[in-house]
């Protein structure tokens, strides 16, 4: 489509036509952006994607394990938590790791969660200095009155470190 000049229009539609048809390209850019903010709107969930490396966020309903320092530093401290969605009852696992070194270190994390085959992992990652991460495991229904969930962490490609059991509630 060719550019088409202000002269144009306004020799075609005159001064006011060219101001109403500004106002309905505005109307039509503002209702499709309300449309799209409120397809965005519906799709909000506290539990985040899985499984991947995302910054902790901490939701309104979750309870953790104990924190436990990383056997091969104890710049690395990580634990297990599961968080509880309670827009459908579904739990998630995840694994927060905090890199308290001077330097970054590659981690990878997996999340287990019993009465699930497998586990979720999130790929090796170079994690910076000093930054707290979690690895976040899929979320699902739950099939027992108390949830439980473990992850471990392996660090610089060789050294695996499992966490305490988190429990819920």
């Amino acid at each position: 489509m060719l550019p088409v000049s202000n002269d144009l229009i306004e020799r075609q539609v005159g001064a006011r036509g060219k101001r109403d048809a500004v106002r309905v390209s505005w109307r039509n850019v503002m209702t499709v952006s309300a449309a799209a903010i409120g397809v965005l709107a519906l799709n909000v969930s506290p539990a985040s994607a899985a499984p991947n490396w995302q910054s902790w966020v901490q939701p309104s309903d979750y309870r953790c394990g104990t924190t436990t320092l990383h056997y091969h530093s104890v710049n690395i401290a990580h634990q297990t938590c599961i968080i509880r969605n309670p827009n459908n009852n579904t739990y998630q696992a995840v694994d927060i790791v905090a890199n308290n070194y001077s330097a970054g270190v590659y981690l990878e994390a997996r999340v287990q969660r019993p009465g699930r085959a497998g586990s979720d992992t999130c790929p090796m990652k170079l994690i910076p200095a000093h930054t707290r991460v979690a690895c976040y495991g899929d979320s699902g229904a739950a099939t027992e009155s108390v949830i439980s969930a473990s992850s471990s962490t392996l660090m610089n490609d060789y050294i695996a470190d499992g966490t305490t059991v988190a429990t819920y509630p």
